[in-house]
């Protein structure tokens, strides 16, 4: 029941936002910035489009490791295909059904969000599919793709929260791929870690400080949204899940990069998203949290760099930089990426990824 009640509240949180996004599908802050939707949303500036979908190999060939990966270890000897972007979409056509068109056109352009969208369907406890919940009000089919990668991102949630049980988190990465680790919430919460929102008190906040409701560039949207509430309030937020959460959105924002990747080429002339500064604020915060964690909670790190856990970590740091790698130079799917690169890899925090490879016995 936690965890429906958990969902439920991304769900109406999410369909609230939904209802703010105006006619190019940005949710503009009162001074006219532009945050990050709840889950997996993209803003949108006047970035401009580039045509080049990448460097992914129609030969069905894998994407070459990223340059932040050890390729002597789990996070660099991670392959995937690159998403089929140049799929012919022209003769897929809108009747007015949101789960045939989502369906058809990721099967042909990002099969594992199709995966993620099937199974999302299968969780039945908010009385609507989840591709249809987060569709918006679609009159075409270019609606439903300008809303992809949310219908992607949140329907990987559900799905990974119908495979999840009691102590026990399940994600689901590829068809091939399924990680499932134990005990990563919160100690308040029947885990062995601490609430996400305490690495807002770390030595690394301030460098990105939380934009605090104002949205703009240099400073921390995600953060107003996922690292919120206070832990010892009593009070439930968001920011008061554990490790296991924080993973989940991180996995979900490889999704929502790859997705995007997948669909450069239907962004409308001008446009932009976030795509790449979402996936990139989490592996920060991954790396934050497990800083606070070897520094202040011996018993939360010991709990995140256990076999599964560190093994699933480097797991997602390798498909993360697959995909960060691929879409490197490609404006249309960043907005403030340039600066969160440089946070993401300060050595400091990347010593924190090698400290697990150092325990894998890489």
């Amino acid at each position: 029941m936690r965890q429906d009640r958990r969902m439920i509240r991304f769900a109406f949180a999410s369909i609230t936002l939904l209802s703010l996004v105006g006619c190019d599908g940005a949710v503009a802050s009162p001074d006219g910035s532009l945050p990050p939707l709840e889950d997996g949303g993209v803003g949108r500036d006047g970035g401009e489009v580039t045509p080049d979908a990448g460097p992914g190999d129609p030969d069905g060939g894998m994407l070459p490791p990223g340059m932040y990966v050890d390729p002597m270890c789990t996070d660099g000897q991670y392959a995937e295909a690159p998403p089929p972007v140049d799929a012919d979409l022209s003769d897929v056509m809108w009747t007015g059904e949101v789960g045939p068109y989502v369906d058809a056109v990721l099967d042909r352009r990002y099969p594992t969000g199709a995966l993620l969208v099937r199974g999302g369907r299968e969780n039945t406890r908010f009385g609507q599919d989840c591709d249809a919940l987060f569709a918006g009000s679609p009159s075409s089919g270019e609606d439903v793709i300008d809303r992809i990668g949310v219908i992607v991102h949140e329907c990987g949630h559900f799905h990974d929260l119908n495979l999840s049980s009691g102590p026990t988190s399940v994600y689901e990465l590829t068809a091939e791929l399924r990680l499932s680790c134990d005990r990563g919430d919160a100690t308040d919460r029947g885990g062995d870690t601490f609430a996400r929102s305490r690495i807002n008190d770390d030595d690394q906040a301030s460098r990105r400080a939380p934009c605090g409701g104002g949205g703009g560039r240099g400073c921390d949207s995600y953060a107003d949204i996922y690292l919120d509430g206070d832990p010892d309030d009593g009070t439930f937020d968001g920011g008061d899940q554990g490790f296991n959460m924080l993973f989940e959105e991180t996995v979900q924002y490889v999704n929502s990069l790859a997705v995007a990747w997948a669909f450069v080429d239907q962004m409308a002339p001008g446009r932009s998203t976030s795509a790449r500064d979402g996936l990139l604020t989490f592996l920060w915060y991954v790396e934050r949290y497990l800083r606070r964690a070897r520094l202040e909670d011996p018993t939360a790190y010991a709990r995140i760099t256990d076999p599964c856990w560190r093994d699933a970590i480097l797991t997602v740091w390798g498909r993360a930089w697959l995909f960060l790698e691929a879409t490197e130079g490609m404006s249309a799917l960043g907005i403030d990426d340039a600066a969160l690169f440089e946070l993401v890899t300060d050595p400091e925090l990347l010593s924190e990824i090698e400290r697990l490879r150092e325990l894998e016995g890489c």
